[in-house]
């Protein structure tokens, strides 16, 4: 028979990060605030608690006490006439610093536009949020189609070219973890990419590159290379994406990724 006691449901900690449960150090009524914020998204930017109860299994009482303190300190914002929320502006405010300690952005921005208006494609700097890849710096070309990329925004580490390189900055154990991860944390990501995600790390060391082809957005193509750690030590990726174009893996191979790799040895 087991001598651990079983876990108070007040102590228990949210489901994306189950590994914590019955950590008598982790704080869980932080992590659910945290989780919380996390469901706000630009598909979803005005959730009730209701929403919010049903996303995170929680009791109703509970997601209108974090609401309320939310609110109080400015995390959410209420909408006067529905009653929901949306986010508030210290979260912006809380973000802002993290992105001024990447000096790599200011450096990387008048290559990264000089490679957009060349290429016709959107140049993007990304790292990895969890199982996401976010973006820290994005630019692209005033005539582009319009596509979710944007400072901020994160996207799937398995499913794009930006993830899969991402991985390829990491050392060879973290990224073995992260992949095990995948398969047991987000297992319709891996089920739905893991053949090309598998495919792209093999075929590394021969391109250098890592590609994704219609994969997530069927119009978008996009090629990524490593940029290695960059501002604290953190991996991260430079990305060239087209929107609208016919699909060519070739093509991002041979022409696009050279000039990824060339602007990529700039900065590091």
């Amino acid at each position: 028979m087991s001598n651990q006691l079983p876990v108070s449901p007040a102590r228990r900690a949210p489901a994306s990060l189950s590994e914590y449960a019955g950590d008598r150090q982790f704080a869980t009524t932080l992590a659910r605030g945290m989780e919380l914020l996390r469901c706000f998204t630009p598909a979803d930017p005005v959730l009730g608690n209701k929403d919010l109860a049903r996303r995170l299994s929680l009791p109703a009482a509970t997601v209108s006490r974090l609401t309320y303190t939310l609110v109080a300190m400015g995390y959410l914002a209420q909408d006067e006439h529905q009653g929901k929320y949306r986010l508030g502006s210290a979260v912006l405010s809380l973000g802002f610093p993290l992105l001024e300690l990447f000096s790599v952005r200011r450096r990387a921005r008048p290559l990264m536009l000089e490679l957009a208006e060349e290429t016709g494609g959107a140049v993007s700097i990304g790292i990895r949020d969890r199982l996401n890849i976010v973006y820290i710096e994005a630019i692209r070309t005033h005539h582009q189609r319009r596509l979710p990329l944007d400072v901020g925004t994160s996207h799937s580490l398995a499913g794009t070219a930006i993830g899969r390189a991402c991985l390829m900055a990491c050392d060879s154990a973290q990224r073995e973890a992260l992949l095990n991860q995948l398969r047991v944390k987000a297992p319709q990501e891996w089920e739905r990419h893991h053949a090309e995600l598998l495919r792209n790390l093999q075929e590394y060391a021969r391109y250098g590159s890592c590609v994704s082809v219609g994969e997530v957005y069927p119009d978008v193509q996009a090629v990524a290379v490593p940029l290695g750690r960059i501002d604290r030590g953190e991996p991260a990726a430079l990305n060239c994406s087209f929107q609208g174009r016919p699909p060519d893996r070739a093509w991002l191979r041979t022409a696009i990724a050279p000039k990824l790799q060339m602007l990529a040895r700039q900065l590091v």
